[in-house]
């Protein structure tokens, strides 16, 4: 009878330690230097994806061309000729550019005649808008004085309103050329390049405020006229498609491509 009772009760004793066994297994922690090197091994190879990645891009960007889109003043228009002569004037180690404001860039492609094309979709697309609107100018004004940057190509500038043509012509550029990482848009015409003293670009801004009085948006004194202001401003006409070789800083080796008229 006390064999019986053994037999039987040996099964659930097996049991009973088989069970023990797997709960110590499920309960027993992980080693410490096992749980690092996973860690570890997992950090370096988002480190290497992460640089493969970046040595990539940078390469395409060596191998590719930057070009930027300009609205360009006609060479005719006062505001032109005076911002040229400031550039030219107060220009550090011979840099001089046309007057421009840059609507997007810098653009990246290996494929000139891609850009082109896509930059006469464009144009075009800005131009329907317009004809909705039923307005043939498109009119960069700059209400605000000459402003002090802290990027090279951004020393001294006068600043843009960001009106709704520019806003528009800005958005629709980002999409048809698949800018992802623009960045703010700050729209602008540089009046000096340079990586100059804090103290030399707020003397080269007091200079411009002199021959730019038109900024301030200052007040006729003409009774008649009183609620009429002045501001710098110009109609662009056209888009332009520029070479510009962001790491030229000497702007030597910038060059226009092609341009493309907003109003036929």
């Amino acid at each position: 009878m006390r064999n019986v009772t053994a037999a039987r009760n040996k099964p659930l004793m097996a049991s009973s330690h088989s069970s023990r066994r797997k709960q110590q297994l499920k309960t027993k922690p992980i080693n410490p230097f096992l749980r690092f090197s996973v860690i570890l091994l997992t950090f370096l190879s988002l480190l290497s994806i992460a640089l493969y990645s970046n040595r990539t891009r940078t390469r395409n960007e060596r191998e590719a061309v930057a070009y930027s889109l300009w609205l360009e003043p006609p060479t005719t228009d006062d505001l032109s000729s005076r911002v040229e002569n400031f550039i030219v004037e107060n220009a550090k180690n011979d840099v001089a550019f046309k007057p421009h404001v840059t609507l997007l860039g810098p653009i990246y492609d290996e494929n000139e005649r891609a850009m082109v094309a896509k930059t006469e979709n464009l144009v075009r697309e800005i131009r329907e808008k317009m004809m909705k609107k039923t307005t043939t100018t498109f009119n960069i004004r700059f209400p605000k004085g000459a402003q002090v940057g802290q990027t090279y190509f951004q020393c001294v500038y006068l600043e843009a309103e960001l009106t709704s043509n520019l806003l528009h012509a800005r958005e629709k550029a980002i999409e048809l050329f698949d800018i992802r990482d623009a960045r703010r848009y700050t729209p602008h015409m540089s009046l000096a390049y340079g990586d100059d003293s804090q103290g030399e670009r707020l003397r080269l801004k007091l200079k411009a405020d002199e021959v730019f009085k038109k900024a301030f948006s200052l007040s006729n004194t003409d009774e008649e006229n009183e609620d009429e202001t002045y501001e710098e401003s110009f109609n662009a006409t056209s888009v332009s498609l520029w070479k510009t070789d962001v790491e030229d800083k000497s702007c030597k080796s910038w060059r226009k491509v092609k341009e493309f008229p907003l109003f036929p």
